[in-house]
């Protein structure tokens, strides 16, 4: 096959242009439709942080164990569950008059690490500035709160562990001081153990019974496990709307969409039109080169005059079908045809050789008119040719266009 992978691409680039057209409008289209179901990115973004509360030493061990736990955080959705809950949402949304749906799908929360310089970074965005502000400081306020409230809620529930422990204590130590009073052996070694049994349990009563007391203290002095390090900042967004971006996608996916396409017609369906041209140019040439008079049908190719004009396998006028090493040549433009004479004509470099002559020679055309050669492709080929100084050639009519 004679035709470039580039040319045939090119011709059915152009054949099909329609279809590229359909397919990027497409591509435009759905990336529109998905666009219009993005919500656009809000123009502005308060941000603020949140560090671990510095303890006093004056607190106690319970105290600032529980503290402690408050401050650990694994995952994002973790400290929503905690600091942030419903009804937490629900109080900062009614405050600024959102839904509670809208203050968590604004909402980002950054965990502590060297990159947020060990804060918690919280960040809403809103198109308007206040109402970020407003609700970015409510946000960490409610979460301030809401930690000392589940730092409460969890000494309380180790209290109630602790006088739940102190029942079964008392319990045990009176079993064991009644074993004590009931015992009447003589056996000093069962006696020591009784007294020793005694002993042990006293000695948890009175633990349980001081960590109660500490307890009972830290419900005094709990606080919460957040402090606000930094207050919220607004700044102006900078990040590209995603309408232009998913709009710029869709036409880009139409684009490559139909690249693809055409790359596979011009793999499938361009080699079968060449067959089918071929056939057609050896039946209107009677199986010879028109130059040469070659009939070996295996050695002739296809030329098309005009490699850009959409052509079907009948549109014999823009091709030829010439021996294969004038084909080449034609092709490399060192041979050229005069569309007024239907001469041969022939580059300096290449009328020095053997192929001279074939200069002056008449290209041989079929005998049915709209079969010849088209004489404008003719000529914008012979104006091509680096070697040609004359490019204003005048059309002649011809008296034989069927002699050699």
């Amino acid at each position: 096959m004679n035709l470039s992978f580039v040319s045939r691409y090119l011709h059915s680039l152009n054949r099909y242009k329609w279809l590229v057209l359909a397919l990027m409008t497409a591509g435009l289209g759905i990336g529109g439709v998905m666009a219009l179901q993005i919500e656009p990115i809000p123009k502005y973004i308060a941000t603020g942080s949140l560090r671990g509360t510095e303890l006093p030493d004056s607190l106690s061990e319970t105290t600032r164990q529980i503290i402690n736990q408050g401050q650990q955080f694994s995952q994002p959705e973790e400290l929503v569950r905690l600091l942030l809950a419903d009804n937490v949402i629900q109080a900062v949304a009614d405050n600024v008059n959102l839904s509670p749906v809208e203050v968590r799908d604004r909402l980002l929360l950054k965990l502590p690490s060297p990159e947020t310089s060990g804060s918690l970074r919280v960040m809403y965005r809103d198109n308007n500035s206040e109402r970020a502000l407003q609700t970015a400081s409510g946000l960490m306020q409610a979460m301030v709160q809401q930690s000392q409230l589940i730092n409460t809620a969890r000494l309380n529930g180790v209290v109630e562990q602790l006088n739940l422990r102190l029942s079964q204590a008392r319990q045990e130590l009176q079993s064991a001081q009644q074993n004590l009073d009931e015992y009447y052996g003589v056996d000093e070694a069962e006696r020591s153990q009784l007294q020793q049994a005694v002993t042990l349990k006293q000695e948890r009563l009175t633990q349980i019974q001081t960590a109660i007391t500490e307890a009972t203290q830290a419900q005094g002095e709990m606080i919460s496990s957040l402090r606000i390090a930094e207050s919220p900042q607004v700044a102006e967004t900078k990040a590209n709307q995603p309408f232009i971006a998913t709009l710029t996608l869709g036409a880009i996916a139409g684009l490559a969409f139909s690249a693809l396409v055409i790359l596979l017609l011009a793999l499938v369906t361009n080699p079968l039109h060449y067959k089918a041209f071929r056939r057609q140019l050896l039946t209107a040439y009677k199986g010879r080169c028109p130059i040469t008079g070659c009939d070996v049908e295996e050695a002739l190719e296809v030329v098309r005059l005009d490699p850009h004009q959409p052509t079907r396998s009948s549109d014999i006028w823009n091709g030829l079908i010439l021996r294969a090493d004038i084909q080449r040549l034609f092709a490399a433009k060192q041979i050229a045809i005069e569309p007024g004479t239907l001469q041969v004509l022939l580059s300096p470099e290449l009328g020095q050789t053997n192929y001279g002559k074939l200069a002056g020679r008449r290209l041989s055309v079929p005998e049915e008119e709209a079969h010849r050669p088209n004489l404008d492709a003719l000529d914008a080929h012979y104006r091509q040719c680096p070697w040609n100084t004359d490019c204003t050639p005048e059309p002649k009519e011809t008296e034989d266009l069927t002699s050699v």
